[in-house]
């Protein structure tokens, strides 16, 4: 997977803000894994620094520091402990809300922030002289029929409703437990980061989000207590912190053990049910259109997935000057099928693409090798799904109405 570990490390070394003694105890596997962390963590953090900073020049602290909480966990992620830990000072130093001085936030996002953007820098510049080999993508098995005798060991689970499913909705069940566990970690850190700066209204909005959680997952019991918590703290002014913390501890402990169940189940990927759907119909022609062909040997590929014609002019319209090779594809099948054998230097695919599941789309070019910087059209998206997009390789996004403007402005900033 990699050529020379020992020289793959030396070069990590030389990003002093992360730790030497966890690289140097490293196995190949584990610092294979580390660099593909690197690459899809620090690809993330141009729109988490986008929003801390919008948020910040909006006066909402609430939200600032909801951002810098999950630029902590990423920089805890990539070994950064000196920045993480300076992070996480500001944070527990400053939670109280109510006291918060609006100087102190800025004097410590004026210093914090470049320091990031240099470290984030020299880790693309390491990530760039790495030459990683992928690994082989992971052989995975459709999803057997029969597994509800697995999940109905779980006893925080509604046993009724799951004996009662179909081999269709048990598929898609799976899928639903397979995003509880990938989702917990952000819901629990964001509720105990509302909870810590006592900001009640945040702590009532994840509540009512967990609840949802849980009667998706048929966990019955654990959302009757997630929505007994909701009721009787509606009133902010008559809440008592010390004992919904600790019925929030309660509450997160026990989803905590019932992601630790469910993971013991070692249950197929949905992933795999869709890969399998994909990869059957990519065996047919795959449907490419040239819309540019750049106008030299080095002219970067980009290729972009969208169902609309018009949408893809636009984007010739915006960067056809430039020197781009365009590519244009306008099904998922299509794509995995064209990337079988090419590697374009940049995507732009839309949300909106007929009878695929994105996030299933962006774990397929992952796992084909592709490393190449994602960019995400969409007319209207959530904070939480921008988010589980990030996670799995977005790099940016573009709202629509697209504009050349602001296409130029985040190619060049991704591409370069």
């Amino acid at each position: 997977m990699i050529n020379d570990s020992a020289i793959a490390i030396e070069k990590l070394l030389t990003l002093t803000e992360i730790e030497s003694a966890s690289l140097k105890g490293m196995t190949e596997s584990q610092l294979f894994s580390f660099i593909q962390a690197l690459n899809v963590t620090s690809a993330a953090f141009p729109l988490q620094k986008e929003e801390l900073m919008h948020a910040f020049s909006e006066k909402d602290y609430a939200t600032v520091f909801q951002w810098l909480e999950v630029i902590r966990s990423s920089l805890s992620q990539m070994h950064a402990e000196h920045l993480a830990k300076e992070c996480e000072k500001f944070i527990k130093v400053n939670h109280d809300l109510s006291n918060i001085k609006p100087s102190r936030v800025k004097v410590f996002v004026d210093y914090f922030m470049p320091m990031l953007d240099i470290f984030i820098v020299d880790v693309h510049k390491v990530l760039e002289e790495l030459e990683v080999e992928e690994a082989e993508p992971q052989h995975l098995e459709s999803i057997p029929v029969h597994v509800k005798d697995k999940i109905l060991t779980v006893s925080d689970l509604d046993s009724n409703a799951i004996t009662q499913m179909s081999e269709e909705e048990l598929s898609d069940y799976v899928k639903v437990l397979h995003n509880f566990q990938s989702g917990f970690a952000s819901q629990e850190t964001g509720l105990r980061n509302a909870l810590k700066i006592k900001h009640y209204a945040i702590v009532l909005q994840f509540l009512n989000a967990i609840e949802e959680t849980l009667i998706n997952l048929h966990a019955t019991e654990l959302a009757k207590d997630c929505r007994k918590q909701i009721d009787s703290n509606k009133d902010f002014n008559n809440i008592r912190h010390e004992k919904l913390e600790v019925s929030i501890n309660y509450l997160l402990s026990s989803m905590f053990m019932l992601s630790s169940d469910i993971e013991a189940l070692h249950l197929p990927s949905e992933l795999a049910h869709t890969k399998s759907k994909i990869d059957a119909a990519a065996q047919n022609e795959v449907e490419v259109e040239l819309l540019s062909p750049g106008s030299s040997p080095d002219a970067k590929t980009i290729l972009i997935i969208n169902k609309m014609t018009m949408f893809m002019n636009s984007f010739k319209n915006a960067l056809g000057e430039k020197d781009h090779k365009l590519i244009g594809i306008t099904t998922a099948e299509s794509a995995v099928a064209y990337l079988k054998t090419s590697k374009p230097d940049m995507f732009i695919i839309d949300e909106d693409l007929p009878g695929t599941d994105c996030y299933v789309l962006l774990k397929l070019i992952r796992a084909t090798g592709q490393r190449a910087p994602i960019i995400f059209t969409a007319s209207k998206i959530k904070k939480e799904k921008m988010a589980k997009y990030i996670e799995a390789g977005v790099a940016d996004f573009i709202m629509k109405p697209i504009t050349p403007a602001d296409v130029q402005k985040k190619v060049l900033k991704h591409l370069h």
